[in-house]
């Protein structure tokens, strides 16, 4: 999952552990609902049971259950949500800004924070992954990696130094087809895991920023960045990076998988990529918007869900192509 990526000036989350009771080091002040929520900036978009979640700017949450009309829910927070998962129909996490994390049993409809930090001392999170309903992962600024193993009810510092010590942001944290875990960020970062927690840093292909990847085959690994920037390998245990024309210059934020050796990626551009192993990248025929919204928004996310594309944008959450 991509999103749009942030600047931040913020400093490490201190302590070890972040847990709903007693990590929080300020209370955090719930987000307003909002007449125009369903044009807001939203960084995320995932699929919930029989509906959708998406998640942005000022907390605000959004749900529906038939991709075209949106509600808004409650949220704890008022601060800007980047990424959201779900491990099942109804258990699922929200993280951003504070060093906030989220999470719903219900599908999305309620709310409760599991961490947070005070307004100014807690890093963002930019991505977050379970592999279970008790397993998971949530990384972001300056390196920080948290795990927990109970569902979120404890958040633990990941005790491996070879991310912290980089102090890079992580911004997308996935698994691969044979479950090999894989973490792209800041600075051409280029990560693998056998678990999640022991962590060996790759010779990446590229020096600038690394928003979003998307599993090839079982080790393979397709990435995008600044500038368009794209880049493949067919196994990421002895990678032999190859770059992937993409047809834009503009940063790539997220990549979704269309079908038939085809992969959308999409960012800073009107345009949303097809990009196709030994073919040439095409723009995809974008269908027209629900809400007469127009064609310059900044794509952020992008999820097939179906049989339509939807992208969360800077202007709410579209439907943009019907895949065949």
């Amino acid at each position: 999952m991509g999103k749009l990526v942030w600047v931040v000036a913020t400093v490490a989350v201190a302590g070890t552990v972040a847990d709903a009771a007693s990590a929080s080091k300020s209370t955090p002040t719930s987000a307003e609902l909002e007449p125009l929520a369903t044009q807001a900036q939203l960084n995320d978009v995932a699929a919930a049971g029989d509906g959708l979640i998406a998640v942005g700017e000022r907390g605000i949450i959004l749900r529906s259950l038939d991709g075209e009309q949106w509600t808004q829910v409650p949220s704890p927070v008022n601060v800007m949500l980047n990424a959201v998962t779900f491990a099942d129909d109804r258990h699922g996490w929200a993280v951003g800004h504070d060093a906030s994390i989220l999470h719903t049993a219900d599908g999305g409809e309620s709310w409760s924070v599991q961490a947070y930090g005070s307004n100014g001392d807690g890093n963002p999170f930019m991505d977050v992954l379970f592999t279970d309903a008790a397993t998971g992962y949530a990384v972001g600024g300056f390196g920080m990696f948290m795990v927990t193993e109970d569902g979120g009810r404890t958040w633990t510092d990941l005790p491996d130094p070879t991310l912290s010590e980089r102090g890079v942001h992580l911004y997308n944290l996935l698994q691969l087809g044979n479950g090999t875990f894989a973490l792209v960020g800041e600075m051409g970062l280029v990560a693998t895991s056998p678990d999640g927690r022991r962590w060996e840093i790759l010779d990446g292909p590229y020096e600038g920023s690394l928003y979003a990847a998307l599993p090839l085959g079982q080790r393979g690994l397709l990435m995008v960045g600044m500038r368009g920037n794209a880049f493949r390998t067919e196994d990421l245990s002895e990678p032999q990076w190859q770059a992937v024309p993409a047809g834009v210059e503009k940063p790539l934020f997220d990549l979704a998988r269309l079908g038939n050796g085809q992969v959308a990626a999409a960012g800073r551009s009107e345009k949303v990529m097809v990009l196709e192993a030994g073919r040439e990248p095409s723009p995809l025929e974008l269908s027209a918007r629900s809400g007469g919204v127009t064609m310059d928004e900044t794509f952020t996310a992008l999820l097939v869900w179906k049989g339509q594309l939807y992208a969360a944008t800077d202007r709410g959450v579209q439907r943009i192509a019907a895949l065949r």
